[in-house]
């Protein structure tokens, strides 16, 4: 009898980790909006998986809406992106236009700015270390709308508090 519980657990064990293996990512996100003079808005958004296997897709972006004006001067996005635990690290991937300075073995910061634009978008993945607990993503975003209209870093932050 106590061999077949312990069968039965590494059974529903294993069938745990295949549905978590096969199903699609879960997704952690934040988002942060300013208004503007004008109507327009500047828009801070951070998303990441919350569930995987070997690595994580994340997203970080700053976006201008609106039509007075119809693009800023410079808009940027900075983001943050740090593996949680004891002992951890992670390696990051990022789009071509963006510069990734690493700060530790697990932070490392993605920077973008874009002249003449509504969007500062940033992405890739991360491969955090088999010791890591969760992974965190902190999007912060800043623009030059006109020579007048100014916006300091606002932040978005997805990850466990």
């Amino acid at each position: 009898m106590r061999t077949r519980l312990v069968s039965g657990a590494a059974a529903a064990f294993a069938a745990g980790a295949l549905v978590l293996a096969g199903s699609p990512a879960h997704a952690t996100s934040a988002s942060t909006q300013v208004g503007l003079p004008g109507g327009n808005k500047i828009t801070v958004n951070s998303w990441h998986c919350n569930t995987y296997v070997k690595s994580c897709s994340w997203k970080a972006s700053t976006k201008m809406s609106g039509s007075h004006p119809k693009q800023a001067a410079w808009i940027q996005n900075r983001a943050e992106l740090k593996a949680h635990g004891f002992r951890v690290s992670v390696k990051i991937s990022k789009n071509p236009e963006a510069t990734l300075t690493m700060k530790s073995k697990s932070l490392g910061v993605v920077r973008w700015k874009n002249h003449t634009a509504r969007i500062a978008d940033t992405y890739g993945k991360m491969t955090p270390s088999k010791a890591t607990v969760y992974v965190s993503t902190k999007s912060c975003g800043s623009a030059k709308v006109t020579s007048r209209i100014k916006v300091s870093e606002k932040c978005a932050y997805a990850g466990a508090a």
